[in-house]
């Protein structure tokens, strides 16, 4: 429901669904040689694909088929897009962890999309920000995510804002709550083991003695 509230155009709503992966992708490059090739009987080419490996139905190799009787040749093999938590995780890699594939295919991506070439500036340089603990340049990062439109990154603007003394402090010192949040994560593997029959005592005891 959030998506659809939240969607600018019709466009928004259908891009999940175009980009959809497909039981035929695999096989797309074979029909499409094959229908150049001058075979244009969609039985046989089911057929063809079945014995490639390929489970659906003739109908669906029918529908894929139905817009090249319309033209002269089969168009190119559609290119599938990268998965968003691919592309994500490429956005979060450090530049120079990735391969040379995956750095192409990101520069692709930014050139096609103004948006996320936007948003990948801003999560590097926030990236360098946490990594060199320059706190200082929290203010002007803020203020250049501020200035596109950026609706996510506007949400975490807000969250950084209502805090900000503190975040520029964990941002500028080498000090952390790692430690806190080891002891927070021993105490409820240590209170999980009682099975829930360990009473606040024994726990203590246990948390207090156990290496």
């Amino acid at each position: 429901m959030r998506r659809f509230a939240r969607a600018t155009s019709i466009d928004e709503l259908l891009v999940k669904a175009t980009n959809r992966s497909t039981i035929l992708d695999e096989y797309k490059p074979h029909l499409h040689q094959r229908w150049n090739d001058g075979c244009h009987h969609s039985a046989q080419l089911h057929q063809e694909i079945v014995a490639l490996g390929f489970t659906g139905s003739i109908q669906t190799v029918r529908r894929y088929l139905r817009p090249f009787k319309a033209a002269t040749a089969a168009p190119p093999v559609p290119r599938p897009a990268p998965r968003p938590r691919r592309i994500v995780r490429w956005i979060m890699t450090d530049p120079g962890n990735l391969t040379a594939d995956d750095a192409a295919d990101l520069k692709e991506i930014r050139t096609g999309c103004s948006e996320l070439d936007a948003v990948t500036h801003h999560v590097r340089d926030f990236a360098t920000t946490m990594r060199d603990l320059r706190g200082d340049q929290l203010p002007a990062w803020m203020e250049r995510v501020l200035a596109d439109d950026l609706p996510a990154l506007h949400s975490l603007f807000n969250g950084l804002s209502r805090d900000l003394d503190a975040v520029t402090a964990g941002l500028s010192t080498p000090w952390n709550s790692g430690q806190v949040e080891g002891q927070v994560t021993r105490t409820k593997l240590l209170k999980r083991q009682g099975f829930g029959r360990a009473n606040l005592d024994f726990l203590r005891k246990r948390i207090l003695l156990t290496p």
